[in-house]
């Protein structure tokens, strides 16, 4: 890494921390409570004379020598530079709460609107300092050194950490009030809305990446088409059109493969990638923007739905260096979205084209197989969108879509082997 690389990522890491600072300045002139981890500063700062931002450089010393006491030798000497951001980031809470010292709500909505919009802040602050990549704020860094210990994920230990956080916070109000203060509404909803909108954000920074890395020699462009990935509603005969066309073309084929080599090398059970393979309800979407494990780049301390989503990108990748291949699901039009020799496919289909063929393989009735789809489609929606920030089946994510019922199978091989042969396939629909 250059020294003027450094330089960016440190600069990155410097402006993240500033909005961040602004976010919670956000929070604090909503006056609803702001978000957990800020919450003991915030709340001392309304009863002693010491500012909130100096209460967070002190906080943020105590959880460095908290790791201190943990990891003793095994503390890299480095991480006391953890130190160093505390203070930058307890001046930049200071200066921005100066700065928005003219903002003075007076109805309950403009509040809330405050909170949201601080919480958009702290999510773009927090953006940024994932994709600095050069060292973790205090709280981040004891949080990864409890999920280490502990052998625990990192968003458990994250819940864990937040609620003692308030209980703190509740606690210090009491002693210094009588009554709690600084805790309010906005404290869980801020708790909810950051991890929702990095959610958002992260998938469409990959900018922040490609700025960083540009100092790094560029991989010659590949010219010919070397993978394919095909997304697919369920029933649309995805998995068989995906087959096919790795038979015709004397390509690696990868689907359920790769649930295989998941569980060879991702270190997690057959039945639990198999049960949540592409699959995310909305409560464990809802669980994960609390969370926000999946900003971890500890594989360790991930929690095994993202250990599954990171185990199978890798592989995916992987797969791509061993040669021309086709590969189906696993949002891998996405992870390969830089990989200038990948077409992505998405094939849908009308709803009696997939019926019939779900109730034919799963022995259902037609309009159990209804459900079915419904269900199915709906998992993979909600996985796909929460790990790639984009909406699954939108044309503009893909370069070819397909309508198997029309086409038939073996009709929608050789449109996926005409494309290949042409070249020219952006956004084309059949």
């Amino acid at each position: 890494m250059s020294k003027k690389e450094i330089v960016e990522r440190y600069g990155m890491l410097v402006t993240g921390l500033f909005f961040m600072a602004l976010g919670i300045a956000f929070c604090i002139r909503a006056d609803l409570g702001i978000t957990p981890i800020s919450c003991p500063p915030y709340v001392l700062s309304l009863g002693l004379s010491p500012t909130v931002g100096q209460f967070t450089i002190a906080m943020h010393v105590v959880f460095v020598l908290l790791q201190v006491l943990i990891l003793r030798k095994d503390f890299q000497k480095l991480q006391y530079m953890q130190v160093g951001i505390g203070v930058i980031f307890g001046f930049f809470v200071d200066f921005a709460v100066w700065l928005t010292g003219w903002m003075v709500p007076g109805i309950y909505l403009m509040k809330l609107l405050l909170v949201v919009a601080g919480s958009v802040l702290v999510a773009v602050g927090i953006v940024f300092q994932v994709s600095a990549n050069v060292m973790f704020c205090a709280g981040e860094g004891l949080m990864l050194t409890l999920a280490k210990i502990w052998k625990q994920p990192f968003g458990r230990v994250k819940i864990g950490f937040d609620c003692t956080l308030i209980i703190i916070s509740i606690i210090f109000s009491f002693i210094l009030f009588g009554e709690i203060r600084g805790v309010r509404e906005g404290t869980i909803l801020s708790a909810f809305l950051v991890g929702f909108f990095v959610g958002k954000i992260q998938p469409r920074a990959g900018f922040l990446l490609r700025w960083l890395e540009r100092h790094r020699e560029a991989a010659d462009d590949k010219t010919n088409y070397t993978v394919v990935t095909i997304a697919r509603e369920y029933g649309s005969g995805g998995h068989e059109i995906g087959e096919g066309l790795a038979r015709r073309l004397g390509w690696k084929f990868y689907d359920r493969q790769l649930i295989n080599l998941t569980v060879e090398q991702g270190g997690l059970s057959t039945k639990y990638v198999e049960s949540h393979d592409q699959r995310m309800t909305a409560s464990r979407t809802l669980w994960k923007y609390i969370s926000m494990d999946n900003l971890m780049p500890v594989d360790e301390n991930l929690s095994p739905d993202d250990r599954l989503f990171v185990a199978q990108s890798k592989l995916v990748r992987d797969a791509v260096k061993e040669g021309p291949c086709v590969i189906v699901g696993r949002c891998a039009d996405a992870i390969l979205q830089e990989y200038p020799g990948c077409l992505r496919v998405f094939i849908y289909a009308d709803r009696t084209f997939a019926r019939e063929r779900i109730a034919r393989d799963l022995h259902l009735s037609m309009e159990e197989a209804g459900r079915e789809i419904e269900r199915i489609n709906t998992l993979r929606a909600n996985h796909y969108r929460y790990y790639t920030g984009k909406k699954w089946g939108d044309p503009a994510n893909y370069d070819l879509s397909l309508k198997s019922s029309s086409l038939g199978i073996e009709g929608t091989v050789e449109a996926i082997l005409s494309a290949l042969a042409e070249g020219n396939v952006k956004n084309h629909q059949e």
